[in-house]
């Protein structure tokens, strides 16, 4: 996941923070993912204890795959019904 791209545009975001919200484990996604065909998602945090590090304990919305190619899908032709093309 080293992508220079993955780094959050936003602040951390911690579990005390954020009671409501439900944390997903970090293995819900796979590590090597496509470049730019997952979104970044949030991690669930967790602040460290007397001067240590903050953690990442999951996500609270895992990344995504991004809806590519829904543009190219062929929309089907719309053809007369039997009864029409018989009566032409």
């Amino acid at each position: 996941m080293g992508s220079y791209n993955q780094t959050g545009r936003h602040k951390k975001e911690y579990i005390s923070d954020h009671p409501e919200k439900t944390v997903h484990p970090l293995n819900c996604v796979p590590d090597n993912r496509p470049h730019g065909s997952w979104t970044n998602g949030v991690k669930a945090w967790k602040r460290g204890d007397s001067g240590s590090s903050d953690t990442v304990m999951g996500w609270f919305f895992p990344p995504r795959h991004r809806n590519k190619g829904w543009k190219t899908r062929k929309s089907r032709s719309i053809t007369q019904p039997q009864y029409l093309q018989e009566e032409e």
